[in-house]
């Protein structure tokens, strides 16, 4: 498996992407946004990089979504993202830098979905388009031609003729969204109360059709690929839209669930009896309209220890709201490798899984088993695992910190089951190894590249503590993740051999069994 992951292999992100980005154009701004988008008029393209792109589909596609309204309350700049679905159902980022003054929309559409990373290239793009120079494209075809970072790898690109360079960097598997760093869900969290967004999250659980609304562009956009990215592991798998084009409005009134940022121009357009029982959060007034109260649905002790850490946290900012729907997951989900039983493949028993889980919880994950986001998540999960080494992710992290296996108690007398060279036995211990390998060479990887750091000269030309705090920020995080997931994995595979069968031996017994054999009970341990 390549270390060039731009997202988890069966997850709708695409893999083993060659190129930063595929194509940036230019736009001409709508002159009158209303009257443009009523007679379905879109804006023209001034330019485009490479010239050579020849994919009409895809560039009428972006006319269509970057002609969306906006509202610019005196704000005549500024940004907005949206997503194209292809037919293989992957998704594409176009991120929009929108200038009334000089009357452009700068976009560029790519398979990654670094949303900083790339509204800062735009803003890097029109001060470098402003110099009337060649730096402009200079940069531009320089980004274009450098390679995708691997993991934990930087890709540097030189800005004009200075010293200046332009960093990417893949997001790590390690660390969630943050406020304020993430810009999606800092717009998600000051236009949303916790509450809204735990009903939000809730009714996705459900599968309900959901609009976003809002006249600014950015704010429904920002608001559905936020309430998307809270899924985590999770994805939507039906209709999703973050902004939604005028032409595209009978989506609105479609039978299937979906997640979709319609601006209110286009709300409007539509009658609210049309709509069924569409769910809507107003981002503007803050007003949430819903006909369910899914949040009952859920299991009410994670409810309220949701609700208990919404309230007891004095600050929302860093990872917090990320943290507390990825802990939502885990006490939902988190169990799902109990209910994986190998034959010739894995395969998922929801019987087994339920057996586990408390019998409060069995109604509501019953229904959930069987969504469509839940059924693509533990598929993806098992191919990982029939496939090779899992992929070692803040879920599965988390899965390690917060969820261990209860010790088996035997009754009086009984003897435990002597080993047996059995798959059903192989298979899981084989899964429990590659985890604990995996968090110590994600581990033994960071210390390395801590050492690389200290040896470079960004290192050797830091000034301040804040420099030295930003440089090692990000490695400590994941290290100190990464340690803390080994130390409780080791503990979990202890404790997993001992329930399949295996006996404790501890030194007086290793050193009264004969040289032989003690060989061929070691050997045998390792390779099981």
């Amino acid at each position: 498996m390549s270390n060039n992951l731009a997202g988890i292999p069966g997850t709708r992100v695409h893999v083993d992407v060659t190129s930063l980005f595929d194509v940036y154009c230019e736009l001409n701004c709508p002159v009158n946004h209303t009257e443009n988008y009523t007679n379905q008029n879109v804006t023209s393209i001034k330019q485009k990089f490479p010239t050579n792109f020849r994919d009409d589909k895809i560039l009428k596609m972006l006319q269509l979504f970057a002609s969306t309204p906006c509202v610019t309350e005196d704000v005549p700049v500024g940004t907005f993202s949206f997503v194209l679905t292809a037919e293989d159902s992957h998704w594409r980022f176009c991120f929009c830098r929108y200038d009334f003054d000089a009357n452009s929309i700068m976009l560029l559409l790519t398979r990654l979905p670094w949303h900083e990373t790339f509204f800062n290239m735009l803003t890097t793009l029109s001060e470098l388009k402003q110099r009337q120079s060649n730096d402009f494209h200079a940069f531009l075809t320089n980004c274009y031609k450098a390679t995708v970072p691997s993991r934990g790898e930087i890709t540097l690109v030189p800005v004009g003729g200075g010293r200046k360079m332009f960093s990417f960097e893949q997001p790590s598997f390690y660390k969630l969204p943050c406020i304020p760093e993430n810009h999606n869900l800092t717009e998600f969290y000051n236009l949303a109360t916790p509450k809204i967004m735990l009903s939000i999250i809730a009714s996705l659980l459900q599968e309900r059709r959901i609009i976003i609304t809002s006249q600014q562009p950015d704010r429904h956009s920002a608001c559905v690929q936020a309430a998307n990215a809270l899924l985590y592991p999770m994805e939507w798998q039906h209709a999703y839209i973050p902004i939604l084009p005028l032409q595209l409005r009978d989506y609105l009134m479609g039978p299937m669930p979906y997640l979709i940022g319609a601006p209110i121009s286009v709300l409007d357009t539509i009658c609210r009896g049309e709509l069924g029982d569409a769910i809507i959060f107003n981002c503007d007034v803050g007003t949430y309209e819903s006909c369910y109260d899914d949040v009952q649905l859920l299991p009410q002790s994670i409810v309220k220890n949701m609700k208990d850490q919404f309230r007891n946290s004095k600050q929302h900012n860093g990872e917090l709201i990320s943290y507390v729907f990825l802990l939502l997951m885990v006490r939902l989900v988190g169990k799902y490798r109990d209910g994986v039983k190998f034959e010739s493949d894995p395969f998922f028993c929801e019987n087994a899984f339920l057996s586990k889980c408390s019998q409060t919880e069995h109604n509501f994950l019953r229904k959930f088993l069987s969504t469509s986001m839940c059924v693509h998540c533990l598929r993806t999960r098992l191919n990982m695992l029939k496939q090779g080494p899992m992929i070692w992710d803040r879920f599965e992290m988390e899965i390690a910190l917060h969820t261990q296996p209860k010790k088996r108690r035997c009754c009086g007398g009984a003897k435990k089951k002597k080993f047996k060279e059995t798959n059903e036995i192989y298979e899981p211990l084989n899964s429990f190894q590659n985890q604990l390998f995996k968090s110590l060479e994600i581990t033994e990887t960071v210390k390395m590249q801590l050492e690389q750091l200290r040896k470079c000269q960004q290192y050797k030309d830091a000034k301040t503590h804040t420099d030295m705090k930003e440089l090692f920020g990000s490695l400590r995080y994941t290290l100190a993740y990464a340690t803390s997931a080994y130390n409780s994995l080791e503990t979990q595979n202890v404790e997993e051999m001992k329930n399949l069968g295996y006996t404790e031996i501890n030194t007086s017994t290793l050193n009264s069994e004969p040289k032989q054999e003690k060989r061929a009970s070691s050997r045998t341990r390792c390779n099981g």
